[in-house]
C-alpha cells in the first residue's frame, strides 16, 4: 500500500544547508537536517534513541507546490526552537523511509519523542 512516486523529477541535495529568511528579514542558516540515504537515516534514528528529544519530520517533494509554500513556516520554526530536531525528507529520494511512515500525500509530517 502506497504511492509510487518514481515517476516524478527529483533534484539532488535540494534541502542541503539552504539559506531561509526569518520574520524580520534576517538571513539565518537553516536549521533543518536532510537526508538522502536510508544508511544516514537509520544512522540518525540510531543517534537519537533514548534522548527523547522531539523530533519534527517533513515528507516533502520537490515538485510540490504546498510543500514549497508551507517551507518557509517550517524553516522559521526550526530557527525558532532550536532544542527540536527538524528534518526534511524527500519521499522520492527515500521512498522506502516514507512508507515505513505510511506517507501518501505531501506535506506529511510526523513528530514523536519516543525513537
Amino acid at each position: 500500500m502506497g504511492s509510487d512516486y518514481s515517476t516524478f523529477p527529483t533534484v539532488s541535495n535540494y534541502y542541503t544547508s539552504m539559506p531561509t529568511r526569518s520574520y524580520n528579514g534576517s538571513s539565518k542558516e537553516s536549521c533543518v537536517r536532510s537526508f538522502h540515504t536510508t544508511y544516514d537515516w537509520n544512522k540518525h534514528l540510531d543517534n537519537i534513541k533514548g534522548s527523547c528529544q522531539l523530533m519534527v519530520i517533513d515528507f516533502t517533494a520537490s515538485w510540490c507546490g504546498p510543500c514549497k509554500a508551507i517551507e518557509p513556516a517550517f524553516m522559521e520554526l526550526a530557527a525558532k526552537f532550536t532544542d527540536v530536531i527538524f528534518v526534511k525528507i524527500d519521499v522520492d529520494e527515500l521512498m522506502s523511509v516514507a512508507g515505513e511512515f505510511g506517507v501518501e500525500a505531501m506535506p506529511t509530517f510526523c513528530t514523536d519523542q519516543t525513537w
